[in-house]
């Protein structure tokens, strides 16, 4: 990004390969696009790939009930952080990323790689292709596959099918990241240019694929299987892509453009506009489950359990009006009291994920350590479970700054780490939820488990999975009230198909349904 020149050429691009209407159709001139290399059409796809992650974490970080507005209204055009009144929000930016931002360039960076038998730019285009159906199928069900881009109107393919296809392509991705067309780079070089996160390093991509496959996997636990098998073959994935892993961590440069600065920080401001949210961290609160029931905060001493709560977030206040420093936080959606600012609560930029020169990690280390630990819960392999724990742990207070000696000091604590004996499935769960932060994950766990807590007492090894978790105030009455149900999905895009594939949502029953909301994934907890 340090090439001005080829900025523009860049996001001319985007224009080239642009539609609004139906964005499902190839609906651009293949003239103009054959003038463009791949070595140009990537750093496009990697981008979007980026920005798609940083789409799904910030609906995701609300819907988990991690964060809050100082707004207590039912109704918004930001349904996931109010009153999860989805009919009236007019466009969700994860359905156009993976549609046309990424999935339409990928669809024709695929094809001229392999005309001109660059496997490296094949092997790595299909995986962040996966990524994206992975994570738009994960809130979305089911969704066009099969039949994407043949049409402005395409059939909807069932979330089984696009889970079957998306474990086949994995290994067949296995397969050809090791084949000698893509380890010998057969025709074009990737560079770091190219490529901001690995330069083409395709040992390091795939690891991720084994990364990816392991979180797919872990979708079968714990409402479709628990067996053996199941939770080994989990294990082993998530323990091969932990051999040799490196982040896939995409570095932001900082600066006066859109595209240099990181998505969660300070400056940023939504890439192309209309079609994508802001962060907006400058008004948003920590809710008081997060703050309390997950990092362990004391309002009565202004202690806390866990060390990483001051690196996530910098406590405020107001000095001149007596207003003490600490940690304030709301519940969720129930507005902030008229006489406060929202000075007093604290700066969510003061964190390590949030200055506008951070990472974006598709995947973290973290996150495979969880998923290998819970795997192994399951597994009855404690001492495993432990170990992957402690290691996510680690990795995560890391990563967010904390001092080694107050990680050990953490680690090493009974009463905040049990042992083998004691270990929970929740601690196991609540600690993942931590290292998830600003991460896709956090919303798709709590879906799992289907937000397990003290209200709708669903309980999985005999115990409440998130202890202290409840809905936000002042839900939407006409779709919300009946107690304990919760959302479960997106709807679909109203921009494009609700205009030009209305029959689909018809036929599925989703078209302005707000029943569709609380039906659960196929592997979500089914008895809502």
């Amino acid at each position: 990004m340090k090439n001005i020149k080829k900025l523009i050429l860049l996001f001319v691009l985007f224009g080239l390969l642009s539609g609004c209407d139906d964005f499902l159709g190839d609906n651009f001139d293949p003239d103009a696009v054959d003038k463009v290399t791949v070595d140009q059409i990537m750093p496009v796809v990697l981008f979007y790939s980026v920005l798609e992650n940083y789409d799904h974490s910030e609906y995701g970080t609300y819907l988990s009930q991690c964060l809050t507005t100082p707004g207590r209204s039912q109704t918004g055009s930001h349904a996931y952080r109010s009153g999860w009144e989805f009919m009236g929000m007019n466009r969700h930016p994860q359905w156009r990323r993976h549609f046309f931002d990424v999935g339409a360039n990928a669809k024709n960076l695929i094809q001229f790689a392999t005309e001109e038998n660059s496997m490296n730019y094949v092997a790595l285009t299909r995986l962040l292709r996966l990524i994206s159906v992975q994570q738009t199928t994960d809130v979305f069900g089911d969704m066009p596959l099969s039949d994407a881009y043949k049409s402005s109107a395409p059939k909807y393919d069932t979330q089984e099918s696009i889970y079957e296809w998306m474990l086949q392509e994995a290994d067949d991705l296995i397969t050809l990241f090791n084949s000698p067309e893509v380890v010998q780079e057969s025709n074009r070089s990737m560079t770091k240019g190219v490529d901001r996160i690995f330069g083409g390093d395709m040992d390091k991509w795939l690891h991720v694929v084994y990364a990816i496959k392991a979180r797919i996997l872990l979708r079968n636990i714990p409402n479709i299987s628990t067996d053996a098998s199941t939770c080994i073959n989990i294990i082993t994935t998530a323990e091969t892509a932990l051999n040799g892993w490196n982040d896939p961590n995409y570095k932001f440069d900082g600066g006066s453009s859109v595209e240099k600065n990181c998505m969660w920080g300070r400056t940023n401001r939504p890439v192309n506009g209309w079609e994508s949210r802001s962060n907006d961290l400058g008004s948003a609160i920590p809710s008081k489950y997060f703050v309390e029931n997950i990092m362990g905060f004391h309002p009565e001493s202004g202690t806390y359990d866990d060390p990483r709560l001051p690196y996530m977030m910098k406590p405020r206040g107001d000095a001149a009006l007596g207003v003490d420093t600490t940690f304030r936080y709301l519940e969720n959606n129930i507005g902030m009291p008229a006489t406060h600012k929202i000075e007093w609560y604290p700066d969510m930029y003061e964190c390590v994920l949030t200055s506008d020169t951070s990472t974006i990690c598709l995947i973290t280390k973290g996150e495979l350590h969880f998923i290998a630990a819970e795997a192994a819960y399951w597994a009855g392999d404690k001492n495993k479970a432990i170990e992957h724990m402690i290691s996510g742990i680690r990795y995560h207070m890391g990563r967010m700054g904390v001092p080694a000696e107050e990680i050990e000091s953490y680690v090493t604590n009974p009463d905040l780490v049990p042992g083998s004996s004691n270990i929970t499935l929740s601690k196991i769960m609540i600690e993942k939820y931590k290292a998830m932060y600003l991460q896709p994950e956090q919303w798709n766990d709590l879906r799992r488990y289907g937000y397990s807590n003290n209200n709708n007492n669903i309980q999985y090894d005999n115990s409440i999975i998130y202890p202290g978790l409840r809905r936000p105030h002042n839900l939407y009455e006409a779709y919300w009230s009946t107690p304990n149900q919760w959302v479960q999905r997106l709807n679909y895009d109203p921009e494009t198909e609700e205009k030009y594939n209305r029959a689909e949502l018809e036929r599925l029953g989703a078209y302005r349904n707000p029943e569709w909301l609380k039906k659960p994934m196929i592997w979500g907890h089914q008895n809502q």
